[in-house]
């Protein structure tokens, strides 16, 4: 009787940790990408993603440093890009969507640092789930040579069908500097009756395992 109660409580906690870590966006971090410390490349596809208009420009400690690992992207390659990846979603489930971003810090010039600031114009970033949630983000100017990550998070419901489209698009002036993006998450966001049933579960579990207990 122990050994089911056991079972039955790992399970339980098993779906209530799927539903709140697990990422279902593939390379939300850039990092499968093999891009060298202080290199910076173009590609029309990487791992989970691909490029509908434009590239997809990688860095690694070049003009900044990535908020999670050592990759992240710059939406504007040599002109406004755009990039997208289809995740398989449930329809009418909701979702909760997080990323980072940072305007273009300033770059060093002859390894030495200019002040001189990129345009607050030739930043912006749309996002685009499905066709649904559309947001548009124009960051200030990053007087810095340091990337200013700030987190975004928002939660939608998904639409009919079996995926939904997750795409990023750069909104500034297309001049091949612009936004920088790392660390997207996409998870299943729980509804409120299923986490009453789930936590009723681990109740009658937990009581179960203790009146085991008490009768020796």
């Amino acid at each position: 009787m122990i050994k089911k109660t056991a079972f039955a409580a790992a399970a339980l906690f098993s779906t209530l940790s799927a539903f709140a870590s697990g990422n279902l966006v593939t390379n939300g971090s850039f990092e499968d990408q093999a891009q060298g410390a202080g290199s910076w490349n173009i590609y029309s596809s990487i791992n989970g993603w691909t490029a509908t208009t434009g590239g997809i420009e990688i860095r690694n400690a070049v003009a900044g440093a990535a908020q999670d690992g050592g990759n992240f992207v710059e939406l504007d390659a040599n002109f406004n890009s755009v990039m997208s990846q289809t995740i398989a979603t449930v329809a009418g489930q909701a979702y909760k969507l997080s990323f980072w971003y940072s305007s273009r810090p300033v770059a060093p010039e002859n390894g030495a640092f200019t002040g001189n600031t990129v345009p607050a114009g030739s930043n912006g970033l749309s996002y685009n789930v499905g066709g649904g949630a559309v947001g548009v983000y124009a960051p200030t100017a990053d007087t810095d040579s340091f990337n200013d990550w700030t987190l975004y998070t928002t939660t939608f419901v998904a639409g009919a069908g079996p995926a939904t489209t997750l795409t990023f698009s750069a909104t500034g002036l297309s001049d091949s500097y612009g936004t920088s993006l790392d660390n997207v998450t996409l998870t299943a966001v729980p509804e409120p009756s299923e986490l009453s049933l789930l936590a009723a579960g681990l109740l009658v579990v937990a009581g179960l395992a203790r009146r085991r207990q008490n009768r020796g």
